[in-house]
């Protein structure tokens, strides 16, 4: 290696939700990786805020469950939004439309996500800001050993067959660095210059406008009167816009009644972002909120693109795009952050798999199988959200997804699966029922007297569940265990291993006999279904192929 260069099997280019959340992932598999990112630290915006259940099963995975609770204000449901005077520390997940914050007693609710997900979920749904849930992402990266560089650009790379070259700057001594790496995985936002290195097109609806999103405090605490809410479309004919309720400050855990986001649209034709002063500003949100006294603090301004689009590509050879690089669209539903932490979840495991010698360089190909029409999907379902907000329609309401589905009941059809090919990975209902291609349903468990979820049992590798009668699933997987080196564990509910199913929910939820059993990969999908143990001799041959191993294998490496 030449002087001043440095080898890591896995590169990642960006810092944000999504390439903290790959690193974190990755060292949880024991993948050595770099992270570079040319700001010079985690963002100071409050933006991307809404975890969905589905996500926080991923941190929960990681440990860092009663982390994110710990910052974050409890979510109530969505229709107690006109009690007032509510405590401090809670806030309904309501969408609503108002002519004004003085008008907002009569308020119309566009949106309310259910929060009733225990019979999804072992976790729920938090409100916890991008700039508060970025730093937690980044210290457990960096416990568990990730290199991370902050103010550290990526100046060039490029792909061989054999791996990555890259040129990193560091942007406050000009060093440079060659760093040498296996994979590389694109987090790099929106404009993604790694993306349009290797000239991936993106397909959507595209730009939607040009917006500017503003930091503010102002005490509207008489017109409110202690009401809470997520967001409050203010549709004033003048100065149409977006309120956001101001999070709760680390330290107090209050809420900061006086700080509040506004976001609208202008037109760059007419006004160029930095022509938008302080005043400006202030102006624009008495206007909105109709209240022309309304005396305004602008602390930040920052403009922004929203738009529609995603790759038509996640992947070249060694480089996978995540997140904003692989998908933009608007934040309506809170789909995009979530989106960009389950993409750098579902490439950890298989990055990590193919590098530690127990999966075939063909399992990568199921990246961009499984999570580009996904992608596709719940992009648009936040479009359709977003028109929806703005203008209410029968065909609108029709192809609307309820929220639970589109964060936790999305499917996959890959060659990684066992299964039958969906011709969408939005059903229309909730199909947690042991499926393949399907998250496990979750089911409480019971060990040693401690409750334990099937969504949790599968965190460290691929698991069996399998009940009573599932003595020959449990003999096979450590044959097989042992002969290939796939880390593999078996659970017999009811059996000798100790998990026990009281009232049971596993057999009832999936419809399996004492025999049947389910194959879960670590990303807690299911991988293969069987209804007994007659074929549980199959077992090897359904991991060699799935995991493209072998000569069982559909797709070749």
């Amino acid at each position: 290696m030449p002087q001043n260069a440095h080898e890591v099997p896995v590169l990642i280019v960006g810092g944000g939700l999504t390439g903290l959340s790959a690193a974190l992932f990755l060292r949880r598999q024991g993948v050595h990786c770099l992270l570079v990112e040319r700001h010079p630290g985690t963002t100071v915006l409050t933006r991307a805020s809404g975890i969905s259940s589905r996500t926080m099963e991923l941190l929960r995975g990681a440990g860092l469950e009663s982390t994110v609770a710990d910052r974050a204000p409890k979510l109530i449901e969505g229709h107690r939004w006109r009690e007032l005077g509510q405590p401090a520390d809670q806030i309904p997940w309501v969408v609503l439309r108002s002519n004004g914050v003085a008008d907002l007693a009569n308020a119309v609710i566009v949106e309310e996500p259910s929060l009733d997900v225990g019979h999804l979920s072992p976790t729920r749904p938090y409100w916890c800001g991008q700039d508060r849930l970025e730093p937690v992402l980044r210290d457990e990266a960096v416990r568990l050993g990730a290199d991370i560089r902050f103010n550290t650009a990526l100046e060039s790379f490029q792909e061989g067959e054999d791996g990555i070259s890259a040129v990193i700057v560091d942007r406050a001594t000009g060093d440079r660095t060659t760093v040498r790496a296996d994979y590389l995985i694109a987090a790099d936002g929106v404009r993604s210059p790694v993306r349009e290195t290797l000239g991936i097109t993106r397909k959507g609806n595209g730009p939607l406008g040009s917006a500017m999103s503003v930091l503010f405090r102002a005490d509207l605490g008489s017109s409110l009167q202690g009401r809470r809410f997520v967001i409050c479309y203010l549709p004033n004919p003048d100065e149409p816009g977006v309120l956001q309720m101001p999070e709760v400050p680390a330290v107090l855990q209050l809420f900061d009644e006086e700080r509040w986001i506004f976001g609208f649209f202008y037109d760059p034709r007419e006004h160029a972002a930095e022509d938008f002063t302080p005043e400006d500003c202030a102006r624009i949100i008495r206007t909105a909120t109709g209240l022309p006294d309304l005396a305004v603090e602008v602390e930040m301004a920052r403009p922004w693109e929203m738009s529609h689009n995603v790759a038509q590509s996640y992947r070249t050879r060694r480089v996978f795009l995540a997140g904003d690089s692989a998908h933009v669209h608007p934040p309506a539903g809170a789909f995009g952050a979530n989106g960009g932490i389950q993409d750098a979840h579902n490439l950890a495991w298989k990055l990590a798999a193919v590098l530690g010698g127990w999966a075939g360089a063909g399992l990568l190909d199921s990246y961009e199988a499984e999570r580009l029409p996904v992608g596709t999907a719940v992009a648009d379902q936040a479009w359709i959200r977003h028109v929806w907000r703005l203008n209410d329609s029968p065909e609108l309401r029709l192809a609307l997804r309820e929220s639970t589905l589109v964060s936790t009941g999305y499917r996959y059809t890959s060659d990684a699966i066992e299964g039958p090919a969906y011709d969408e990975p939005l059903p229309r209902e909730h199909d947690l029922t042991g499926r393949p291609g399907h998250r496990v349903p979750h089911v409480w468990l019971e060990r040693d007297g401690r409750k334990v979820s099937t969504v949790d049992l599968s965190d460290d590798g691929y698991v069996l569940l399998t009940g009573p009668g599932g003595a020959a699933w449990a003999e096979a997987a450590e044959s097989v265990a042992s002969r290939t080196g796939i880390p593999l564990a078996c659970h017999v509910i009811g059996g000798a291993d100790g998990f026990t199913d009281p009232d049971g929910a596993f057999a009832r939820t999936t419809g399996l006999g004492p025999d049947g059993a389910l194959l879960v990969r670590p990303d807690d999908f299911v991988a293969w279904r069987a209804e007994d143990a007659s074929v549980a001799g199959l077992l090897q041959e359904v991991l060699e192929r799935t995991l493209a191993r072998s000569a069982f294998s559909r797709t070749e490496g």
